[in-house]
């Protein structure tokens, strides 16, 4: 029986050990996304790299869900028109994390996404990752933790909580001719299972500042 050259056996290792980790979960990034809102109420789009189709991504407006899988950290999101592929945003993963929340934010043209690493270990549980799409500085204390947070900017925040605590503050406020005016003071359960995003805006119609939360569960 001929004998198999040395480097042919390496090339079927590696390809039967990229195989394996694929069948397992073990390859592949991992996405989900959740939307402001709509942009020209398109609730789904498509994933593009280098004229491929990755998949398709569910926008919710609500909550998380179900995570699909892609073999790219560069890619564009867009939707058919015809022949043609409209790119309404595009996304460079960080090089660190293979599971990540993609938020969509609308603009005139298209979107802003602001990719978040789900898996990341600095974003653990009871801690919040607060998004400013307002055009105003915003100030945010969770218990005796403050932040303050520019424009179309984020920022991650542990909240200062009694020890044995249950509940702590929730504090926001904006910032106008140099003093910061609170639009919402609430009382936030201590949760060491769920992380949250925090999404504040200003209604273009009336001018009042609000937020909007999604809950995440935290790693092990």
């Amino acid at each position: 029986m001929p004998k198999i050259p040395a480097l042919l056996c390496l090339i079927l290792a590696t390809h039967l050990v990229a195989q394996d980790e694929e069948s397992s979960g073990k390859s592949g990034i991992h996405l989900r996304a959740i939307a402001f809102s709509h942009f020209e109420n398109f609730a789904t789009v498509d994933l593009r790299h280098q004229e491929r189709t990755l998949t398709r991504l569910e926008l919710p407006t609500g909550q998380l869900r179900a995570r699909v899988s892609i073999s790219a950290r560069e890619f564009s999101c867009g939707v058919a028109e015809g022949e043609a592929f409209r790119i309404l945003g595009n996304v460079i993963l960080p090089e660190k994390g293979r599971d990540f929340i993609l938020v969509f934010v609308p603009t005139k043209t298209g979107c802003r996404i602001f990719p978040v690493r789900a898996d990341d270990p600095d974003f653990k549980g009871n801690d919040t990752l607060l998004f400013n799409f307002t055009p105003h500085l915003i100030g945010v204390m969770l218990g005796t933790a403050k932040q303050t947070i520019p424009s179309l900017k984020s920022a991650l925040l542990s909240p200062g909580i009694s020890p044995g605590g249950t509940f702590y503050q929730a504090l926001f406020s904006y910032e106008k001719d140099g003093a910061f005016i609170p639009f919402n003071n609430t009382r936030w359960p201590v949760n060491s299972n769920t992380k949250t995003l925090v999404f504040v805006n200003q209604d273009t119609t009336t001018g009042k500042f609000a937020y909007r939360s999604v809950t995440e569960l935290a790693g092990p």
